[in-house]
């Protein structure tokens, strides 16, 4: 029967050109539709995109596609000397349509069909730039090189050339990070009505929200292999959906552990019984014995020893099938990834002024407090444990604000800078002590680095609360995941001596599993300072309840300068 999806996989396995192990085996379909793929950091959603883009060729099994696919990389690798026409896909179709009207009989019946309707592409390609948000759109703007661009608007440029394409088969990889609120919306709305075959690896849950079916690369343990491998599970739904199917599915694992322990529980006291009859009979056998004669005495013992061996056998077997089904229910279960620490010296009492600073530290006329303009002369204040969301469009001077408050705080502060990794720091000394993390050093090493006066097995019971449990402490940062470096970094901050009171988050989320998120989520929920945050992911936003927002604006341009 002839295949019928859009993507299939066959037996694929995969590993990096070091050996390392990617995929074993692997076998799964895309279906039509637009389908969310998620899954930790480190199970291979890039390369699983790429080897469906051609990008890489598996070590075995095979990847067929039923047409033409296009793919945006997470990591846009561009010449820089390439024009915004060329990132759009537009540069043979705007030469053809400039060579005809400019009358040249050259090749006039070969660019008449290239062209064939669209006549209107220059003004559509800047009508859709403008509707992703990028600045002054205009003409002129197709002109422009990628090297003047930013790296947000050469996404937003790369993105809108894929709608325009709108080939049967499109892969995004995490295609909201650095992207505004205009722009994500753009996606967003892009997404709502994309036709054909969609596949998006993404960490952002009002993307996912927008999906038919999740797509979840999960690592799972067996005692029929050795290590751990990666499986493919699809969930029919958007992330709403999923997250109701994993809830269920995590009660009803734990409810199988409770089971398969109240079994090991019952085998465990049956032959502790058993073995206590097993011993009374003994007892009472050699006592009967003592008047026998040997012979007969020598043939009820071996007898005896004979049924209690198979009573030992058939319990304890039943013993190690319970256990081993306890084991595996346990495998199932979902592990609980929450972040839940004590952070008592973080608290900020109600009215402490945490900063108090003049709103010259920001360009003036476009900082927005809760709405309202500041005034030249205004201030700049946060007082008591407030949490405040900073908002704006990309290239409005959010991360410049961040960079000039840290010196200015009234109380300790933590930055988590917007960088891969998640690097951070701590402390007043800001030049020595925001250099991120010593991928030479340990867990342990990089966390008490910020905490020297700290005791060693404070530390440690403090790091396993991220998860950092015995020998994971003593890994050197390097040999981690992005998500584990992510937890050092987060740990390095929130543990620090002294204690942060105000912390600083540069778009926290980018780059960020699902799972860190929550993470970061959850221990920020423990942190009793003041915060200000910097982010587009409006979910997380949420679920951080700021009291306030800082907005900035694009300056509003003088009479006569024009845009």
């Amino acid at each position: 029967m002839q295949n019928t999806h859009p993507i299939s996989l066959s037996q694929l396995t995969f590993s990096w050109p070091d050996g390392t192990p990617v995929f074993t085996d692997l076998t799964a379909v895309f279906a039509a539709g637009r389908t969310g793929l998620v899954g930790p950091n480190g199970t291979g959603k890039t390369a699983l995109l790429r080897l469906i883009a051609g990008e890489l060729a598996p070590n075995s099994g095979t990847v067929v596609t039923a047409s033409n696919v296009s793919y945006l990389p997470q990591k846009l690798t561009l010449r820089t000397e390439q024009t915004v026409t060329d990132l759009l896909g537009l540069a043979e179709k705007r030469h053809a349509l400039a060579a005809v009207l400019a009358g040249h009989e050259a090749n006039m019946a070969e660019n008449l069909e290239l062209i064939g309707d669209d006549w209107d592409l220059e003004e559509r390609a800047v009508a859709l730039l403008a509707g992703y948000g990028l600045p002054a759109a205009g003409p002129d703007f197709l002109d422009r090189t990628v090297g003047t661009l930013s790296g947000g608007e050469a996404m937003i440029t790369a993105l809108a050339g894929l709608e325009l394409a709108a080939r049967p088969i499109t892969l995004l990889d995490e295609p909201t990070n650095n992207l505004d609120r205009t722009a994500r919306n753009r996606l967003y709305q892009a997404v709502e009505r994309w036709r054909g075959t969609l596949i998006v690896a993404t960490h952002d849950r009002a993307l996912l929200d927008r999906v038919d079916a999740i797509a979840e690369l999960r690592p799972v343990r067996s005692r029929a292999w050795e290590g751990e491998r990666v499986e493919l599970i699809r969930h029919g739904g958007n992330w709403e959906v999923y997250e109701a199917e994993v809830a269920a599915e995590r009660e009803a694992a734990e409810r199988a552990v409770r089971d398969a322990g109240a079994r090991l529980a019952t085998e465990k006291r049956q032959r502790i019984e058993a073995e206590t009859k097993i011993a009374r009979r003994a007892k009472q056998g050699r006592k009967a014995a003592s008047g026998l004669p040997p012979i007969i005495a020598n043939e009820r013992r071996k007898q005896a020893e004979q049924s209690a061996g198979k009573v030992r056998g058939t319990m304890g077997s039943r013993e190690t099938d319970a256990a081993e089904a306890l084991a595996d229910a346990r495998d199932s279960v979902r592990a609980d990834t929450r972040i839940r620490i004590d952070l008592p010296d973080t608290a900020v009492p109600a009215g402490r002024t945490v900063l108090d600073v003049p709103a010259a530290v920001v360009s003036l006329g476009r900082m927005h407090d809760g709405g309202a303009p500041l005034e030249p002369d205004a201030r700049l204040s946060l007082r008591g444990p407030e949490r405040v969301a900073l908002t704006g469009p990309n290239g409005v001077g959010k991360t410049t604000l961040l960079n000039a408050l840290g010196p200015l705080a009234a109380v300790p502060v933590g930055y988590l800078r917007q960088r891969n990794g998640g690097a951070g720091g701590v402390g007043p000394d800001l030049a020595d002590s925001w250099e991120g993390l010593d991928d030479s050093l340990t867990v342990l090493e990089n966390v008490r680095a910020a905490a020297p006066a700290v005791s060693l097995p404070e530390v440690r019971e403090q790091l396993a609360r991220f998860h950092f449990r015995g020998n994971l402490a003593n890994q050197p940062v390097g040999e981690l995941s992005g998500g584990e470096r992510f937890r050092v970094a987060l740990a390095r901050i929130l543990l620090a001596s002294p204690a942060p009171q105000l912390l600083l988050l540069d778009e926290p989320t980018n780059n960020l599993d699902l799972v860190s998120t929550e993470q970061l989520v959850s221990a920020l929920a423990d942190f009793k300072g003041a915060l200000v945050v910097s982010s587009h992911d409006e979910g997380f936003l949420s679920e951080l309840m700021p009291e306030r927002t800082w907005e900035l604006r694009r300056a509003e341009p003088q009479p006569g300068q024009g845009m």
